[in-house]
């Protein structure tokens, strides 16, 4: 689950929406209790790096900024390729359905991939540079996508500011200073062609006869998986200070990773994903592996000092030889073992990470907790946003929890229920804040729920018939209702142009992207 980072200076006009949405981003700082109960931290906001700034109003009136630990200052820029790799044998295939692409939501810096002049679609928009594409698998970060095509290409679009596209996107042309721009002359300032136009990573960026089966991409990284379970990646993790990192170069930290790179390490992978600044990986033992910043204990353990972030695999330690899924929220995580108990740790200061007790308390916990709630129910799809999450099982029901105030559950809770301690925790104004446990979307109960993606504080779910809906924070388009105003219970996506069978959404800091099959469409 993606957030948007905070390091650029093209100043981006967004949409009114209420005086206590400001224009910052949420981010979350490192606790300062013990490690040995839960911990609290101060949430939310995500202090402003030196360079470009990215201005957003996606802060919500409860996020304040802390600082933490930084990152050794001894680093490098790397642009270096990777060399080629011993033949290993393959563990793992590609996706194979063609997808047709739609997006909506807010594009001001190319995030749309609509090309320079399209900065907004309220609408699913088909994305017309993606035409010369096979698409078959694609990852929402913050503030950029990747794709993979059936022909084995990487496709990038959106900011490359922590070079998160992998390529290089260096433009002559004039940035857009979107505040100094009036209201009749903004639309006369292009976008860089070559961040907002999907374009493929160069070939030689990775060795010879390698094949891909998966991508991931978090606020400023992105990843690919190969079919011998190698992981490749680029760009550059950020913690709460703005301080940054991707990996070690002879004890010397690599800032910002210019091109693909093997990450070392890591052998027989078979899943990833990544949250806002860290990644997992899953190996085919059922093992976990986390690298990247561990300010919420995303890695299920604390590090001490100047290794509080570890830009190394960690192996988390949770059921161990018996993980069989992993999924992110921004600064949660997730595993599902092979005897179908869910499990959670990290950020949980609204419950997000699925423990109760903590909830409401500023808290992140370390070591990983079974969601007994979730446990025996065959659960396949996770995903999670700032500070909400979302289950689906296999016979279709769909579980939400954490943060409620934007909407981002899609559920009317009912009088009885919010007046359930058990199940509503109220904040000093009474106000219902956070929903304690995983509780069913009552209005989706008889729809098949089969797939799930959370952006910041908005939830997009697909059903068996291929039908899209949506709910949560609605400020940019970003829930594809031809409206940028919020929704409390999830709306159906309809639009002429989705003229096929939906089988994937995805959604990152301020827009949304659904997939039709190619077949159908």
């Amino acid at each position: 689950m993606p957030s948007v980072s905070a390091s650029r200076e093209r100043k981006v006009k967004v949409k009114k929406h209420g005086s206590n949405r400001k224009g910052t981003v949420p981010r979350i700082s490192k606790p300062t209790q013990k490690a040995s109960k839960p911990i609290s931290n101060q949430n939310n906001a995500r202090s402003t790096a030196a360079g470009r700034k990215r201005s957003l109003e996606t802060a919500h009136d409860d996020q304040t900024s802390t600082t933490t630990p930084g990152i050794s200052k001894r680093v490098k820029t790397s642009s270096v390729r990777s060399k080629e790799p011993t033949k290993l044998v393959a563990i793992d295939n590609a996706p194979t359905a063609k997808l047709t692409v739609l997006v909506f939501g807010g594009g001001e810096m190319g995030e749309l991939g609509l090309g320079p002049k399209k900065n907004e679609a309220l609408r699913p928009t088909r994305n017309p540079h993606l035409s010369a594409f096979d698409v078959v698998q694609v990852a929402c970060g913050g503030m950029h996508t990747v794709a993979l095509t059936s022909d084995n290409k990487i496709i990038t679009w959106g900011v490359n500011d922590e070079n998160a596209l992998g390529r290089d996107t260096q433009w002559d042309g004039k940035l857009r200073d979107m505040d100094a721009a009036s209201e009749d002359d903004e639309d006369d300032e292009d976008m860089n062609p070559l961040e907002s136009t999907p374009m493929q990573i160069p070939s030689d960026s990775f060795p010879p006869n390698i094949r891909f089966v998966q991508v991931a991409a978090g606020d400023s990284c992105s990843f690919a998986l190969t079919d011998t379970g190698q992981v490749y990646g680029w760009g550059t993790f950020r913690d709460s200070r703005g301080d940054k990192g991707f990996r070690y170069n002879e004890r010397e930290l690599v800032e910002n990773q210019a091109r693909p790179i093997q990450i070392q390490h890591l052998q027989n992978i078979t899943q990833i994903c990544c949250g806002v600044d860290h990644a997992l990986a899953l190996d085919i033992r059922g093992n976990i592996w986390a690298w990247g910043c561990n300010e919420q204990y995303q890695f299920g353990r604390r590090l001490i000092g100047r290794a509080s972030n570890s830009f190394v695999p960690n192996q988390v330690r949770v059921c161990r030889n018996k993980a069989k899924y992993i999924a992110s929220g921004s600064y949660h995580c997730f595993a599902v073992d092979k005897d179908d108990n869910v499990w959670g740790w990290g950020a949980n200061s609204f419950g997000e990470a699925g423990d109760a007790k903590t909830a409401g308390d500023e808290g992140a916990f370390i070591t990983p907790t079974k969601l007994v709630g979730l446990c025996q129910k065959n659960v396949l799809v996770l995903d999670g946003g700032a500070h909400h999450s979302v289950a689906v099982t296999a016979n279709g029901e769909c579980f939400v929890w954490g943060r409620m105030i934007e909407g981002q559950l899609g559920i009317d809770f009912t009088p009885e229920q919010l007046r359930d301690p058990t199940l509503i925790r109220c904040d000093e104004r009474n106000k219902p804040r956070i929903c304690l446990r995983p509780t069913i979307v009552p209005t989706m109960a008889h729809q098949q729920v089969t797939h799930v993606a959370c952006g910041l504080d908005h939830t997009i779910l697909i059903d068996k018939p291929g039908n899209a809906y949506s709910t949560g924070y609605g400020f940019q388009g970003q829930l594809g209702l031809n409206s940028s105003d919020d929704v409390k219970v999830f709306q159906r996506i309809t639009d002429k142009r989705i003229k096929g069978k939906l089988i994937w959404a995805g959604a990152g800091g301020r827009f949304s992207i659904v997939a039709e099959c190619a077949s159908t469409s």
